[in-house]
């Protein structure tokens, strides 16, 4: 209940106490639990419904806040961090239109599988529907993409109310770190008032102590633990061509990678890794260059007949339509139960801990022969790594930048592409080259939305060189994420200025010129260095890829970009050229 001096009477262990601000101290109950679940991030956006969210975020010395304005580029940040740091991270911002600004991001965080935590302030539940300023139907307006939502009460001065909040806090978060993994809401509503009240701060902390005690841990649950089929390892072992398939965020930690390489050399399988899989830059087994090798009929009529199939749904069209023509029996692998599989080639499904999963099948298998894809595969590879570079000598071609400037990547680097075109030219062409490469990419829906700002979150959690390669769409689609760039001083920015949408003239649209530069070429006819000066960008142009190691270079006290300008039609062209160049080479 309140007093008449504005205070509000709490009844703890039935001791009747007082205390400045129920706001605040539900709010450092969320926090504090949040903690507990392994956030250490918390990407706010200012509004003036989430002040004692703010501020106890802020003042708790637990987290390390970041402020940015614009609510969607705070949510692409904050997801370059989750995957950055592997862990969950948090934003916050005000009621009203505010979090709609968050949906893109956690629809790529809830089909991409990673933990994401959006706090929502909110007015009094009274006040919905009812035409009051700043105050929508926040609860579920995420739908299903959000793991869990909660729709937490008004704050009030007592134990037993405070203590179930935070009960169904803790269920949200479990269900964060569930597989399968994901963004979960929690939605706060808070009346006034927003700011803190001086008095009564030492009985507030002594309240705080005694509900504290109900803040448990939160963990994610592993994965689970399965016996290896003994039919998936004797068809294994009856398979003569047998093939490993790596899409999208194949591996995810070391052990992953490990796992996965050490079952591709026990079986003697080819591995054919996504750009995007966390395994191309690891070397043997795996066979780089099948996006083009597979075009050769020679090859492509090669039928394999296992084959284990990790991650997303692969970048490569080519590969696509070569298991599709072929239909193998297929093992689908996954960490969770986020559906893959959109040709409906997995006659199995096995969720388990991978790297686990991986070690048992290497521990139990019998194989007495190497799959007769390996040798064809791997010589047929080699001749695409021997004729890339003179092949890509062609400075008209985007996907030439593309593999120079992958060339000028440091060990222990970052490389984050773009969807649309950057991240199929780099799926063509990036071979291993002994440097450690950590690849990025959003994958989950394949939009270009949020790429600057999930670069910069990517930047800031790893401390990495960090290369971003993007078009002029994806550029200016996400402007504002500079706001979150522009202190990245580890970040580099490869924009391919087309003038408009390139990837349409690689599809069957391109031959309808009546509507085509209005409806999908799109010319956008700006000049993209006036942003680098809005933001105090550093910005090059670079004309050909001689000069692309020069403006890469990463000694530079701060971000940069260098713009690449080329012509669309132009550069379909010697993109087929290439490809053909390297085909021949193939015999």
């Amino acid at each position: 209940m309140r007093l008449e001096n504005g205070h509000h009477a709490a009844r703890i262990n039935g001791s009747a106490v007082t205390i400045p601000n129920p706001n605040y101290l539900q709010a450092g109950l969320l926090w504090r639990q949040l903690q507990t679940a392994g956030v250490s991030h918390i990407v706010i956006s200012p509004g003036s419904r989430s002040t004692p969210l703010a501020r106890t975020a802020a003042q708790s010395g637990n987290f390390e806040c970041h402020v940015l304005t614009d609510e969607r580029v705070a949510a692409f940040f904050a997801l370059g961090l989750a995957k950055g740091l592997n862990k969950p991270v948090a934003v916050l911002c005000t009621s009203g239109t505010a979090p709609a600004h968050y949906f893109p991001a956690v629809i790529e965080a809830s089909l991409s599988g990673y933990p994401l935590v959006v706090v929502t302030a909110d007015r009094p539940q009274n006040l919905r529907n009812q035409g009051a300023p700043q105050t929508i139907d926040q609860p579920g307006m995420f739908g299903k993409y959000s793991r869990m939502t909660i729709d937490l009460p008004l704050p009030v001065a007592d134990s037993a109310a405070m203590k179930s909040s935070l009960y169904w806090i803790r269920q949200t978060l479990a269900a964060m770190l569930s597989a399968p993994a994901g963004p979960v809401h929690i939605n706060v509503p808070m009346d006034e008032p927003l700011a803190p009240l001086e008095s009564g701060a030492e009985m507030c902390a002594q309240i705080f102590e005694v509900l504290e005690q109900s803040v448990e841990s939160i963990h994610a649950a592993p994965a689970p633990s399965l016996p290896v089929d003994r039919k998936v390892i004797s068809d294994m072992e009856a398979s003569w061509c047998g093939l490993i398939v790596c899409g999208p965020d194949s591996a995810r930690t070391e052990n992953e990678r490990r796992g996965i390489l050490s079952l591709a050399r026990k079986l003697g399988w080819p591995m054919l890794c996504d750009i995007a899989s966390g395994l191309r830059f690891e070397g043997e087994p795996g066979m780089p260059g099948y996006d083009i090798f597979l075009r050769h009929e020679q090859l492509a009529s090669i039928a394999p007949d296992f084959v284990f199939q990790f991650g997303g749904h692969p970048t490569s069209k080519v590969l696509c339509n070569y298991l599709n023509r072929h239909k193998p029996h297929t093992v689908r692998m996954q960490r969770d139960t986020i559906p893959r599989d959109p040709d409906g080639l997995a006659a199995r499904l096995i969720v388990a801990d991978i790297a686990e999963y991986c070690r048992d099948i290497v521990a139990h298998a019998k194989v007495s022969r190497d799959s007769l894809l390996l040798d064809p595969f791997w010589k047929t590879s080699g001749l695409v790594r021997a004729h890339m570079h003179d092949a890509c000598n062609d400075d008209s071609a985007e996907v030439s930048f593309v593999l120079s400037a992958i060339d000028c990547l440091p060990d222990d680097s970052n490389l984050v592409l773009a969807s649309s075109m950057p991240v199929r030219y780099a799926d063509l062409i990036a071979v291993p080259s002994g440097r450690k490469v950590h690849v990025f990419a959003q994958r989950g829906t394949n939009g270009i939305d949020g790429v600057i700002s999930h670069a910069a979150g990517i930047a800031h959690t790893t401390k990495r060189p960090t290369l971003l390669i993007c078009g002029d769409l994806a550029f200016l689609h996400d402007l504002g994420g500079w706001m979150a760039a522009r202190h990245a001083a580890n970040l580099r920015v490869l924009l391919l200025n087309n003038n408009g949408g390139g990837i349409f003239h690689f599809l069957p649209v391109a031959d309808f010129p009546d509507t085509f530069e209005t409806l999908h070429g799109t010319p956008l006819n700006v000049r993209l260095d006036a942003a680098a000066e809005v933001f105090g960008i550093k910005w090059m142009a670079c004309a050909s890829c001689s000069q692309l190691a020069d403006a890469l270079s990463w000694h530079s006290p701060q971000p940069s970009i260098i713009e690449v300008k080329t012509d669309r039609a132009a550069n379909r062209a010697a993109h087929e050229r290439i490809v053909k160049r390297v085909l021949s080479g193939i015999g």
